[in-house]
């Protein structure tokens, strides 16, 4: 599976400027996907309920072959006038070796997908494939980075490659301005399952990195001592220690920054899982070493913490095990 979930301004995106964000990034991930594989034209159609009412009783939808602006808005549109709570760009084709069926979901609203029962989280598209390479089946795009490494590679730079070409007329921040469409774009994750559990999840795009990486590690660290620091500390520790923590993605992701944004592509489904591995284990001994210092002062400053925290986690970084 592929999850995409759009950024939350302070001020927080408009409901009608979120919808066609979601049309858009499902649109261009479909685009990705044909560009890089081999499938035929994109079949749409709107639905009401769940994501499988497509296949049986959708309305059908015309959107033509990549992200047209009146076409997201028509979409954005459908979802408010016609009550759609989602619609589903159906694909069949092949992706390299794999032969596949691929439905990528583009919600109306991030919480359709929890309501329904699909994801633990909010997520604005989710696409997931169903097929086969020779007798082996295949039911998510994590598993294809190890069977289709060139071609999932593709897929995500194809992917943004296509947020950074699209301008969005949005309501953000309390105006109405056009926005890049990479700019809304908060979370790209190739999913092993259902759960956003850190290892079967791969962060492929992270904006703000430093917020979303900080969200992916609070995950790894140990409950009972992660909630001493906090998201908000977790933030501030991984901005301090940025340069150390980019470094080490380097050694296990292809890592590129677009301005506040990190792209990222695993080498591959070993290596990601190596990593949330020893950033989980790093995590927990930074955290150990950093109360056991605090606790020799005979009290516990938070800001103290977050600062022994980050040194720790700076130094294990350096020298992972």
């Amino acid at each position: 599976m592929i999850a995409i979930k759009i950024l939350k301004p302070r001020a927080g995106l408009a409901p009608a400027s979120r919808r066609r964000a979601a049309a858009a990034l499902g649109l261009a991930l479909a685009a990705a996907l044909r560009r890089v594989g081999r499938f035929e034209r994109v079949e749409a159609r709107a639905w009401r309920g769940v994501p499988d009412a497509a296949h049986i009783r959708g309305e059908e939808v015309d959107v033509g072959g990549g992200v047209d602006a009146d076409v997201v808005d028509s979409i954005a549109e459908g979802f408010r006038r016609r009550r759609w709570d989602g619609l589903t760009l159906m694909l069949k084709g092949e992706l390299g070796i794999a032969k596949l069926g691929v439905d990528v979901d583009i919600y109306a609203s991030e919480y359709v997908p929890m309501k329904a029962g699909i994801a633990e989280e909010g997520v604005d598209v989710f696409a997931e494939p169903r097929g086969h390479v020779g007798d082996a089946v295949v039911e998510s795009f994590y598993e294809l980075f190890d069977v289709e490494y060139e071609k999932m590679r593709a897929v995500v730079e194809e992917l943004v490659a296509e947020m950074k070409r699209v301008e969005l007329k949005a309501a953000a921040y309390a105006e109405a301005r056009t926005y890049p469409l990479w700019r809304l774009a908060a979370r790209v994750y190739a999913l092993q399952d259902y759960s956003f559990s850190p290892e079967g999840a791969v962060p492929l795009w992270c904006r703000p990195w430093v917020r979303q990486m900080a969200r992916h590690l609070y995950r790894l660290a140990p409950p009972g001592l992660r909630e001493l620091a906090g998201p908000y500390g977790m933030a501030k520790i991984v901005r301090g220690a940025a340069p150390e923590l980019l470094k080490y993605l380097a050694g296990r992701y292809d890592v590129k920054l677009h301005e506040d944004a990190l792209q990222l592509i695993p080498l591959s489904v070993a290596h990601h899982r190596e990593a949330a591995a020893e950033l989980r284990d790093a995590l927990a001994e930074a955290m150990k070493a950093a109360l056991r210092m605090i606790k020799e002062k005979g009290r516990l400053d938070w800001e103290e913490y977050a600062d022994a925290l980050e040194e720790e986690l700076r130094q294990r970084l350096k020298t992972p095990s």
